[in-house]
């Protein structure tokens, strides 16, 4: 492991931030410590600098800026470390014994600012260290020597008298009295302390000593790991997951009551590394031996289901699997509420890693960011199980200390619960996406909690409109370049979007064009050919793909459809695309009636006169002359004398695909057309 620590990037960051240079210095470091997923994942690790500020009084205080609860050390600010005044918490050190919620009353009674986050659970054992600055990661090679039956004998043969070992402690108080103990003890020579079953910790008079100690001590950890470490044989997904992650997902929301139209978000790594893990003859067996390091629980569970190599996938069997997981967490919650004699309010025993041989690691989540979580996790700890049985024997934490932590509030309250949004756990793909109506129906489905995936066929203008949404969405968006014309494109868009997100709930189909024509001309007819072919088989192209999908997950789903006004109401020398809209209509109609037994649902939207870029090329102004009107009169020339825009066509999808009792429905979006009144 390099450092990354430079001079110029410290002096920056005490420019960049107006704070004190000893915090700046914290805020440094700690995110370099943050960003490498080696030493720290997602909100885990902890860092503090102990200094000096003013209080109300204007009196000079010790205080210790500590990493606040809800922070990722990735991007941590300076507001992440807030001030706890340091003297009441060196005082709590004389007592016996302390409760978690006096301890959290304590942290939260000395912060200089009552509004600023709650400290990390671990602060009282950065306040016994005496230095300045300290550092705790949960290092991939450091958990590999301390997860193991003899981990007190090979860490000091790492680290020598410099060691400071702590056996195995639940954080909190008596971590923190244990571990300044230890230190006490070991004296000047102590030079890095190592948590049992747990991670590390650095400290030094700077910010640098403590980060280069930091990493000089992983790099000595990894320098062991690799003199043992076996090459592994390289592996290759045998697997299809656009088959497969559908039924499980489809599984997972009907075994876990969510209603129809919706589902868990899953993540698929699929590594050289990872498959050649799910390969070896004892892959299973360290699977449920549990997790690297106590604090992963919230994100893995204890355990993970692991599929056999070459067992079914179909549905019946992934429930069967799912189930059996199930009945086992219910076992070990109620096995261990007994052994403690707790009485505990039990959380949904659902798997949240899933490994299948020849597929890889399928995580799951309420969103693709927090399945992405859980799989990052997952990743290193097969980092750490694979270093641990090259090092000897893989052994974290038993079952008993892993439920103190799963159900340990301070723990549970670093996970957040938000409302579920109006379409969340909804995945729905979008054609025509880059643009027009359908950016706009991406965007607003987004709004209302949907994971979406943009298709287009224009490379540049899907990327542009992918960047533009992933600023509000994140990793809800995704993207797909694809002719909707090409069986081959419109069924690798959908084998992308089950892939991301793990299958398919929704479909706004939107892509098409506006083509003209006099039907009794040889011209015309060779246009209704290719209008025919983009603006009404493409669309079963499309439906057809998406239907697949939702009767593998066998939750139902939604077909949307963009019709046109012009399929009640065609207009002069319109023929081509006026014809190709009402099969359209049509072809709604039949998938309605045939999709109906498995609870998939097809409607369509009749919009009129939308400025995009479909009026390209003349178009618009062919099409106002053939109505007799201006340009601008053009788009106001409906019963309200109002233009519709792109998100007036939006929100009518977004209306149906909420719309759980509608099904071969239109909806006009025109502004009021009587001769266009469906009947």
């Amino acid at each position: 492991m390099q450092s990354r620590y430079t001079d110029a990037d410290a002096e920056q960051a005490t420019k960049q931030w107006s704070v004190p240079s000893l915090l700046a210095l914290r805020t440094y470091t700690a995110r370099l410590l943050g960003q490498s997923p080696s030493l720290v994942l997602h909100g885990g690790g902890n860092t503090s600098v102990k200094g000096r500020a003013r209080s109300i009084l204007g009196e000079e205080i010790d205080v210790l800026y500590v990493k606040g609860s809800g922070w990722d050390l990735a991007t941590i600010e300076p507001p992440g470390h807030p001030a706890v005044r340091l003297a009441p918490l060196h005082a709590l050190r004389a007592l016996p014994k302390m409760s978690d919620e006096e301890m959290v009353n304590e942290l939260r009674s000395n912060l200089l600012d009552s509004s600023a986050p709650t400290p990390s659970v671990e602060t009282l054992l950065h306040a016994y260290l005496p230095a300045r600055f300290v550092d705790h990661t949960h290092a991939d090679a450091v958990l590999a020597i301390a997860d193991q039956p003899d981990a007190e004998r090979i860490c000091r043969e790492v680290y020598g008298e410099a060691l400071v070992w702590v056996p195995y402690v639940m954080p909190g108080f008596d971590l923190a009295k244990r571990c300044a103990d230890a230190f006490d003890r070991a004296g000047p020579a102590a030079g890095v302390i190592v948590l049992e079953q747990h991670g590390i910790f650095t400290f030094g008079d700077t910010a640098k000593e403590s980060y280069e100690r930091m990493i000089e001590a992983v790099t000595r950890a990894e320098r062991f790991v690799a003199k043992r470490q076996r090459q592994e044989a390289p592996a290759t997904a045998t697997a299809e997951a656009s088959f497969v992650l559908p039924r499980l997902r489809g599984v997972l929301s009907k075994l876990a009551g969510v209603k129809s139209e919706r589902g868990p978000v899953l993540s698929l790594r699929a590594s050289p590394r990872v498959l050649s893990f799910l390969e070896q003859s004892d892959a299973e067996a360290l699977s449920q031996i549990g997790c690297a390091t106590p604090d992963h629980v919230i994100r893995t569970k204890p355990t993970a289901l692991f599929l056999k190599p070459g067992g079914e996938t179909t549905a019946e069997a992934l429930s069967r699997e799912v189930t059996a997981f199930a009945q086992r967490y219910d076992a070990y919650f109620e096995a261990m509420c007994r052994a403690k004699k707790v009485t505990k309010t039990k959380l949904d025993p659902w798997p949240k890693v899933v490994l299948f041989p020849g597929l890889g690691i399928c995580a799951i989540g309420k969103t693709k960011k927090d399945a992405d979580i859980v799989a990052d996790v997952y990743e290193h700890t097969i980092d750490v199980m694979t270093s641990a049985s090259a090092v000897g024997k893989y052994k974290p934490v038993g079952m008993g200390d892993l439920f103190d932590v799963e159900y340990w509030s301070l723990e549970q309250a670093k996970i957040k619960h938000v409302p579920e949004p109006e379409l969340g756990g909804t995945v729905a793909v979008v054609t025509g996406a880059a643009t027009g109506i359908g950016l706009a129906t991406a965007s607003h489905l987004l709004d209302l909690g949907a994971h979406v995936v943009l298709v287009d066929r224009d490379a540049a203008a899907l990327a542009e409109a992918c960047g533009l949404l992933k600023k509000r969405g994140g990793a809800r968006v995704a993207s797909f370049v694809a002719n909707v014309t090409v069986e081959a494109e419109v069924q690798a868009a959908f084998a992308h979007a089950c892939r991301t997100f793990g299958g398919v709930d929704l479909v706004v189909s939107n892509a098409g064009n506006a083509p003209e024509g006099l039907l009794d001309t040889p011209e015309g007819e060779e246009k209704l050919r290719a209008s025919l072919e983009l603006n009404l088989v493409a669309h079963n192209r499309v439906s057809r793909a998406a239907a697949a999908v939702m009767r593998s997950q066998g939750r139902g789903g939604c077909l949307l459809f963009n019709a046109s006004k012009s399929a009640w109401n065609p207009g002069p020398g319109f023929g081509p695309y006026a014809v190709a809209k009402a099969a359209l209509v049509a072809l709604m109609k039949q998938h309605a009636i045939d999709l109906a037994p498995y609870g998939i649902r097809a409607n369509a939207v009749n919009a009129d006169r939308v400025r995009t870029g479909l009026f390209g090329g003349g178009v618009l102004e062919s099409r106002a002359a053939a109505r007799g009107v201006s340009v601008e009169d053009y788009f106001r020339a409906n019963l309200l004398k109002r233009e519709v825009l792109a998100d007036d066509v939006a929100r009518a999808f977004a209306y149906l695909a909420g719309a759980r009792a509608t099904t071969g429905c239109v909806i006009t979006v025109d502004g009021g057309n009587a001769a266009a009144f469906p009947r």
